[in-house]
Protein backbone atom coordinates (compact mmCIF):
# COMPACT_ATOMS: atom_id res chain seq x y z
CA UNK A 1 0.00 0.00 0.00
CA UNK A 2 1.38 3.26 -0.76
CA UNK A 3 -0.53 6.62 0.81
CA UNK A 4 0.52 10.27 0.13
CA UNK A 5 -0.41 12.98 2.58
CA UNK A 6 -1.24 16.44 1.42
CA UNK A 7 -2.97 18.99 3.14
CA UNK A 8 -4.13 22.65 2.33
CA UNK A 9 -4.90 25.34 4.95
CA UNK A 10 -6.64 27.82 2.01
CA UNK A 11 -9.91 28.87 3.47
CA UNK A 12 -11.28 28.98 0.07
CA UNK A 13 -13.15 25.45 -1.05
CA UNK A 14 -12.58 25.22 -4.78
CA UNK A 15 -8.90 26.61 -4.53
CA UNK A 16 -7.57 24.47 -1.57
CA UNK A 17 -8.61 21.38 -3.71
CA UNK A 18 -6.80 22.52 -6.68
CA UNK A 19 -3.95 23.05 -4.17
CA UNK A 20 -4.12 19.56 -2.53
CA UNK A 21 -4.29 17.71 -6.26
CA UNK A 22 -1.12 19.53 -7.62
CA UNK A 23 0.21 18.03 -4.52
CA UNK A 24 0.16 14.85 -5.90
CA UNK A 25 2.93 13.09 -7.56
CA UNK A 26 0.41 10.26 -9.40
CA UNK A 27 -2.39 10.76 -12.35
CA UNK A 28 -5.56 11.20 -10.13
CA UNK A 29 -6.63 7.82 -12.16
CA UNK A 30 -4.06 6.18 -10.88
CA UNK A 31 -5.54 6.03 -6.86
CA UNK A 32 -8.10 3.17 -5.46
CA UNK A 33 -9.55 5.79 -2.29
CA UNK A 34 -9.31 8.79 -1.02
CA UNK A 35 -9.49 9.66 2.22
CA UNK A 36 -10.33 12.86 3.95
CA UNK A 37 -10.71 14.89 6.92
CA UNK A 38 -11.67 18.33 7.13
CA UNK A 39 -12.56 21.09 9.12
CA UNK A 40 -16.40 22.07 9.58
CA UNK A 41 -14.99 25.74 8.61
CA UNK A 42 -15.52 24.18 4.74
CA UNK A 43 -18.48 23.60 2.37
CA UNK A 44 -18.35 20.16 3.25
CA UNK A 45 -20.84 19.21 0.60
CA UNK A 46 -18.95 21.14 -1.86
CA UNK A 47 -16.36 19.78 -1.02
CA UNK A 48 -17.03 16.35 -1.17
CA UNK A 49 -18.33 16.85 -4.78
CA UNK A 50 -15.10 18.33 -6.06
CA UNK A 51 -13.16 15.71 -4.55
CA UNK A 52 -15.56 12.89 -6.39
CA UNK A 53 -15.25 15.15 -9.55
CA UNK A 54 -11.33 15.21 -9.47
CA UNK A 55 -10.86 10.81 -8.87
CA UNK A 56 -13.67 9.62 -10.39
CA UNK A 57 -12.26 5.84 -10.24
CA UNK A 58 -11.81 5.78 -6.53
CA UNK A 59 -13.72 5.50 -3.57
CA UNK A 60 -13.58 8.99 -1.81
CA UNK A 61 -14.81 9.29 1.70
CA UNK A 62 -14.33 11.89 4.02
CA UNK A 63 -15.76 13.19 7.41
CA UNK A 64 -15.39 16.91 9.22
CA UNK A 65 -13.28 17.07 11.70
CA UNK A 66 -12.48 18.78 15.53
CA UNK A 67 -8.71 19.21 14.13
CA UNK A 68 -6.35 17.60 11.30
CA UNK A 69 -3.17 15.60 11.88
CA UNK A 70 -0.13 15.44 9.60
CA UNK A 71 3.88 14.73 9.81
CA UNK A 72 3.81 18.64 10.08
CA UNK A 73 1.49 18.38 13.37
CA UNK A 74 -1.33 18.71 14.95
CA UNK A 75 -3.95 21.77 12.86
CA UNK A 76 -6.69 23.34 13.28
CA UNK A 77 -8.60 24.79 9.55
CA UNK A 78 -6.77 22.75 7.45
CA UNK A 79 -8.24 19.65 4.91
CA UNK A 80 -5.50 16.93 4.98
CA UNK A 81 -6.20 13.90 2.24
CA UNK A 82 -4.52 10.98 1.87
CA UNK A 83 -4.25 9.46 -1.14
CA UNK A 84 -3.94 5.67 -1.46
CA UNK A 85 -2.54 3.24 -4.19
CA UNK A 86 -1.11 -0.15 -4.82
CA UNK A 87 2.69 0.55 -4.34
CA UNK A 88 3.66 -2.99 -6.47
CA UNK A 89 1.57 -2.24 -9.84
CA UNK A 90 -1.31 -2.67 -8.42
CA UNK A 91 -4.08 -5.51 -7.81
CA UNK A 92 -3.34 -6.05 -4.57
CA UNK A 93 -5.98 -3.80 -2.92
CA UNK A 94 -9.75 -3.08 -3.21
CA UNK A 95 -12.09 -0.71 -2.20
CA UNK A 96 -15.76 -0.54 -1.57
CA UNK A 97 -17.72 2.20 0.40
CA UNK A 98 -21.45 2.16 1.41
CA UNK A 99 -22.95 4.97 3.28
CA UNK A 100 -25.77 4.37 5.89
CA UNK A 101 -28.05 7.39 6.30
CA UNK A 102 -30.52 8.09 9.36
CA UNK A 103 -27.75 5.97 11.01
CA UNK A 104 -29.04 7.01 14.09
CA UNK A 105 -32.57 6.01 13.38
CA UNK A 106 -32.98 2.69 11.10
CA UNK A 107 -29.26 1.14 10.39
CA UNK A 108 -30.94 -2.40 9.86
CA UNK A 109 -32.43 -0.85 6.29
CA UNK A 110 -28.75 -0.85 5.27
CA UNK A 111 -28.46 -4.41 5.43
CA UNK A 112 -27.95 -5.75 1.51
CA UNK A 113 -26.42 -2.80 0.87
CA UNK A 114 -23.50 -3.82 3.05
CA UNK A 115 -23.23 -6.97 2.41
CA UNK A 116 -23.36 -6.09 -1.29
CA UNK A 117 -20.29 -3.51 -1.04
CA UNK A 118 -18.03 -5.91 0.42
CA UNK A 119 -19.36 -8.82 -1.64
CA UNK A 120 -18.31 -6.52 -4.59
CA UNK A 121 -14.90 -6.69 -3.59
CA UNK A 122 -14.47 -10.06 -2.57
CA UNK A 123 -15.47 -9.80 1.67
CA UNK A 124 -17.72 -12.35 1.73
CA UNK A 125 -19.36 -11.19 5.71
CA UNK A 126 -20.37 -14.58 6.16
CA UNK A 127 -17.19 -16.56 5.95
CA UNK A 128 -15.73 -17.43 9.21
CA UNK A 129 -12.34 -16.80 7.77
CA UNK A 130 -13.11 -12.86 6.01
CA UNK A 131 -10.81 -11.62 8.39
CA UNK A 132 -7.20 -12.69 7.03
CA UNK A 133 -7.42 -10.17 4.38
CA UNK A 134 -10.15 -7.81 5.19
CA UNK A 135 -11.19 -5.10 7.47
CA UNK A 136 -13.39 -1.81 7.72
CA UNK A 137 -12.85 1.78 8.61
CA UNK A 138 -16.08 4.06 9.91
CA UNK A 139 -16.40 7.68 9.70
CA UNK A 140 -19.64 8.20 11.31
CA UNK A 141 -21.73 11.60 12.27
CA UNK A 142 -20.24 12.18 16.03
CA UNK A 143 -23.64 13.74 17.70
CA UNK A 144 -26.01 11.49 17.80
CA UNK A 145 -24.47 8.48 19.14
CA UNK A 146 -25.21 6.03 16.30
CA UNK A 147 -21.62 4.23 16.85
CA UNK A 148 -23.51 1.17 18.93
CA UNK A 149 -26.21 1.00 16.26
CA UNK A 150 -23.96 1.07 13.33
CA UNK A 151 -21.08 -1.60 14.92
CA UNK A 152 -23.97 -3.89 16.23
CA UNK A 153 -25.35 -3.67 12.41
CA UNK A 154 -22.29 -4.25 11.10
CA UNK A 155 -21.02 -6.92 13.44
CA UNK A 156 -24.79 -9.25 13.50
CA UNK A 157 -23.32 -9.37 9.52
CA UNK A 158 -19.36 -10.68 10.26
CA UNK A 159 -19.29 -14.20 11.36
CA UNK A 160 -15.73 -13.98 11.85
CA UNK A 161 -14.88 -12.73 15.46
CA UNK A 162 -11.79 -11.44 14.34
CA UNK A 163 -12.74 -9.22 12.15
CA UNK A 164 -11.70 -5.79 12.95
CA UNK A 165 -13.31 -2.41 12.72
CA UNK A 166 -10.94 0.73 12.69
CA UNK A 167 -12.29 4.51 12.68
CA UNK A 168 -13.86 7.56 14.18
CA UNK A 169 -16.56 9.79 15.17
CA UNK A 170 -17.07 12.94 12.81
CA UNK A 171 -15.86 16.40 14.71
CA UNK A 172 -17.25 20.07 13.88
CA UNK A 173 -14.33 21.77 15.74
CA UNK A 174 -16.02 21.30 19.14
CA UNK A 175 -19.00 23.40 18.00
CA UNK A 176 -21.24 20.33 18.95
CA UNK A 177 -24.27 21.49 16.22
CA UNK A 178 -23.56 19.04 13.29
CA UNK A 179 -21.00 16.88 12.04
CA UNK A 180 -20.98 15.12 8.42
CA UNK A 181 -19.66 12.24 6.24
CA UNK A 182 -19.74 11.75 3.21
CA UNK A 183 -19.36 8.95 0.26
CA UNK A 184 -18.48 9.60 -2.79
CA UNK A 185 -19.64 12.51 -3.39
CA UNK A 186 -23.35 12.37 -1.36
CA UNK A 187 -22.87 13.81 2.33
CA UNK A 188 -24.85 12.65 5.16
CA UNK A 189 -24.83 14.59 8.83
CA UNK A 190 -27.20 11.58 10.43
CA UNK A 191 -25.16 9.14 8.78
CA UNK A 192 -22.24 6.65 8.58
CA UNK A 193 -19.44 5.54 6.13
CA UNK A 194 -18.21 2.12 6.06
CA UNK A 195 -15.16 1.25 3.74
CA UNK A 196 -14.46 -2.16 3.03
CA UNK A 197 -10.91 -2.84 2.49
CA UNK A 198 -9.56 -6.21 0.90
CA UNK A 199 -5.86 -6.89 0.71
CA UNK A 200 -2.77 -9.31 0.24
CA UNK A 201 -0.44 -6.26 2.32
CA UNK A 202 0.18 -6.56 6.13
CA UNK A 203 -2.21 -4.75 8.28
CA UNK A 204 -2.83 -4.47 12.07
CA UNK A 205 -5.40 -2.29 14.05
CA UNK A 206 -4.36 -0.72 16.94
CA UNK A 207 -5.61 0.68 20.09
CA UNK A 208 -3.76 2.97 22.10
CA UNK A 209 -4.99 3.87 25.97
CA UNK A 210 -2.43 6.07 28.07
CA UNK A 211 -4.81 5.52 31.72
CA UNK A 212 -4.66 2.57 33.88
CA UNK A 213 -6.95 0.97 36.43
CA UNK A 214 -7.07 2.70 39.68
CA UNK A 215 -9.00 0.40 41.58
CA UNK A 216 -11.36 2.84 42.42
CA UNK A 217 -15.30 1.86 41.40
CA UNK A 218 -18.53 3.39 41.83
CA UNK A 219 -21.91 2.40 39.96
CA UNK A 220 -24.19 4.94 38.04
CA UNK A 221 -27.22 4.60 40.30
CA UNK A 222 -29.54 6.85 38.54
CA UNK A 223 -29.08 7.47 35.02
CA UNK A 224 -30.75 9.13 32.11
CA UNK A 225 -29.37 6.80 28.66
CA UNK A 226 -30.98 9.28 26.39
CA UNK A 227 -29.23 11.91 27.18
CA UNK A 228 -26.03 10.34 28.63
CA UNK A 229 -26.79 11.96 32.03
CA UNK A 230 -25.70 10.67 35.67
CA UNK A 231 -27.90 11.98 38.03
CA UNK A 232 -26.73 9.95 40.95
CA UNK A 233 -23.46 8.07 41.40
CA UNK A 234 -23.22 5.67 44.78
CA UNK A 235 -26.59 7.08 45.39
CA UNK A 236 -25.16 10.71 46.04
CA UNK A 237 -24.88 13.81 43.90
CA UNK A 238 -22.21 12.87 41.36
CA UNK A 239 -19.98 15.61 41.49
CA UNK A 240 -19.50 15.47 45.43
CA UNK A 241 -19.34 11.37 45.25
CA UNK A 242 -16.46 11.97 42.27
CA UNK A 243 -14.57 14.27 44.16
CA UNK A 244 -14.79 12.25 47.41
CA UNK A 245 -13.42 9.32 45.40
CA UNK A 246 -10.25 11.15 43.81
CA UNK A 247 -9.60 13.22 47.67
CA UNK A 248 -10.23 16.15 46.18
CA UNK A 249 -12.27 19.36 47.20
CA UNK A 250 -15.32 19.65 44.88
CA UNK A 251 -13.59 23.01 43.25
CA UNK A 252 -11.01 20.95 41.45
CA UNK A 253 -13.56 18.04 40.03
CA UNK A 254 -13.36 20.38 36.54
CA UNK A 255 -9.79 20.25 36.28
CA UNK A 256 -9.45 16.68 37.35
CA UNK A 257 -11.98 15.18 34.68
CA UNK A 258 -9.24 15.39 31.56
CA UNK A 259 -6.79 13.17 33.19
CA UNK A 260 -9.34 11.02 35.30
CA UNK A 261 -12.02 9.81 33.27
CA UNK A 262 -14.16 6.45 33.66
CA UNK A 263 -13.13 3.22 32.34
CA UNK A 264 -15.33 0.06 31.31
CA UNK A 265 -13.31 -3.55 31.57
CA UNK A 266 -13.44 -6.35 29.02
CA UNK A 267 -11.05 -9.39 30.17
CA UNK A 268 -7.40 -6.88 30.08
CA UNK A 269 -8.62 -4.30 27.72
CA UNK A 270 -9.54 -1.15 29.25
CA UNK A 271 -12.63 1.21 27.22
CA UNK A 272 -12.97 4.91 28.37
CA UNK A 273 -15.66 6.59 28.58
CA UNK A 274 -15.19 10.11 29.11
CA UNK A 275 -16.56 12.79 30.93
CA UNK A 276 -18.32 16.01 29.37
CA UNK A 277 -18.92 18.21 32.48
CA UNK A 278 -20.60 18.85 35.94
CA UNK A 279 -23.40 21.13 35.97
CA UNK A 280 -23.94 23.90 38.45
CA UNK A 281 -26.31 21.09 40.45
CA UNK A 282 -23.47 18.39 40.16
CA UNK A 283 -25.29 16.27 37.74
CA UNK A 284 -22.24 14.40 35.18
CA UNK A 285 -22.89 14.38 31.02
CA UNK A 286 -20.96 11.44 29.68
CA UNK A 287 -19.78 11.38 26.01
CA UNK A 288 -20.10 7.63 25.93
CA UNK A 289 -23.73 5.55 26.39
CA UNK A 290 -24.30 5.48 30.43
CA UNK A 291 -26.38 2.21 31.46
CA UNK A 292 -28.25 1.90 34.77
CA UNK A 293 -26.19 0.47 37.89
CA UNK A 294 -23.14 -0.04 35.83
CA UNK A 295 -19.76 -0.16 36.95
CA UNK A 296 -17.05 2.57 36.34
CA UNK A 297 -13.71 2.29 37.52
CA UNK A 298 -12.11 6.28 38.11
CA UNK A 299 -8.59 5.54 35.94
CA UNK A 300 -5.44 7.29 36.78
CA UNK A 301 -3.25 8.63 33.60
CA UNK A 302 0.34 7.35 32.44
CA UNK A 303 3.35 8.51 30.67
CA UNK A 304 1.97 9.78 27.23
CA UNK A 305 5.00 9.93 25.56
CA UNK A 306 6.36 6.08 26.82
CA UNK A 307 2.93 4.75 25.79
CA UNK A 308 3.48 6.65 22.43
CA UNK A 309 6.69 5.01 21.89
CA UNK A 310 5.60 1.61 23.22
CA UNK A 311 3.10 1.78 20.51
CA UNK A 312 4.71 3.17 17.68
CA UNK A 313 7.46 0.10 18.40
CA UNK A 314 4.77 -2.65 18.63
CA UNK A 315 3.74 -1.07 15.38
CA UNK A 316 7.35 -1.32 13.61
CA UNK A 317 8.00 -4.92 15.12
CA UNK A 318 5.01 -6.24 13.26
CA UNK A 319 4.84 -4.16 10.38
CA UNK A 320 8.43 -3.18 9.64
CA UNK A 321 7.61 -1.30 6.37
CA UNK A 322 4.77 0.55 6.81
CA UNK A 323 2.85 1.86 3.54
CA UNK A 324 0.08 3.79 5.14
CA UNK A 325 -0.64 4.81 9.13
CA UNK A 326 -4.21 6.58 10.16
CA UNK A 327 -4.95 7.85 13.45
CA UNK A 328 -8.09 8.27 15.08
CA UNK A 329 -7.24 10.52 18.02
CA UNK A 330 -9.82 11.57 20.15
CA UNK A 331 -10.35 15.43 20.49
CA UNK A 332 -10.14 15.22 24.44
CA UNK A 333 -6.68 13.22 23.82
CA UNK A 334 -5.71 16.61 21.76
CA UNK A 335 -6.56 19.37 24.30
CA UNK A 336 -5.01 17.19 26.81
CA UNK A 337 -1.77 16.99 24.97
CA UNK A 338 -2.24 21.00 24.37
CA UNK A 339 -2.80 21.38 28.34
CA UNK A 340 0.23 19.65 28.76
CA UNK A 341 2.36 21.34 26.05
CA UNK A 342 2.77 17.59 25.01
CA UNK A 343 1.51 17.91 20.68
CA UNK A 344 4.94 18.56 18.92
CA UNK A 345 6.54 15.22 21.60
CA UNK A 346 3.77 13.21 20.72
CA UNK A 347 3.98 13.96 16.90
CA UNK A 348 7.08 13.81 17.09
CA UNK A 349 7.26 10.26 18.08
CA UNK A 350 5.17 9.22 15.29
CA UNK A 351 7.18 11.08 12.68
CA UNK A 352 10.40 9.17 13.88
CA UNK A 353 8.63 6.03 13.89
CA UNK A 354 6.18 5.90 10.44
CA UNK A 355 7.48 7.30 7.02
CA UNK A 356 4.23 8.98 6.35
CA UNK A 357 0.84 9.52 8.12
CA UNK A 358 -2.54 11.23 8.76
CA UNK A 359 -5.10 11.69 10.85
CA UNK A 360 -7.80 13.90 12.67
CA UNK A 361 -9.51 15.06 15.95
CA UNK A 362 -12.71 12.53 16.80
CA UNK A 363 -15.65 12.53 18.61
CA UNK A 364 -15.46 9.12 19.67
CA UNK A 365 -13.17 6.01 18.09
CA UNK A 366 -14.35 2.77 16.59
CA UNK A 367 -11.97 -0.29 17.31
CA UNK A 368 -13.99 -3.48 16.66
CA UNK A 369 -17.27 -4.14 18.39
CA UNK A 370 -16.46 -0.73 20.82
CA UNK A 371 -17.18 2.37 20.47
CA UNK A 372 -15.25 4.49 22.88
CA UNK A 373 -13.30 7.89 23.99
CA UNK A 374 -9.79 9.54 24.84
CA UNK A 375 -8.74 6.70 22.62
CA UNK A 376 -6.15 6.59 19.83
CA UNK A 377 -7.13 4.33 16.96
CA UNK A 378 -4.31 3.38 14.73
CA UNK A 379 -4.26 1.45 11.25
CA UNK A 380 -1.27 0.05 9.89
CA UNK A 381 -1.04 -1.00 6.61
CA UNK A 382 2.21 -2.45 4.98
CA UNK A 383 3.90 -1.26 1.66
Amino acid sequence: MNQEVVQSRRSDTEQAVNELCSQLKKNTAQYNAIIFFASSSYDFPRLSALLHGRFPSAQVVGTTTSGEISEKGFAKGTIVLNALSDGMGGGRTQFKGVLIDDANLFPMVRKKEILSAAASIGVQLSSPSCSRDAFAISLICGLLSAEEGVLSLLYSLVKDEKFLVAGGSAGDDLNFKATSVSLNGVCSNKGAVILFVKTTCPFRIYKENIFQRSGKTVMLTNVNPETHAVLEIDRQNPRRRYASVLNIPESQVADATLDHPFGRVFGDEIYIASLVQFDNAGKLTMYARVLQDSVQEILEPMDTLAITEETCKKARAEIPNPGCVILFNCILRTVGFEKKRQQDSVNAVWKRNFPVYSGFSTYGEQFGHINSNQTLVMLVIGE
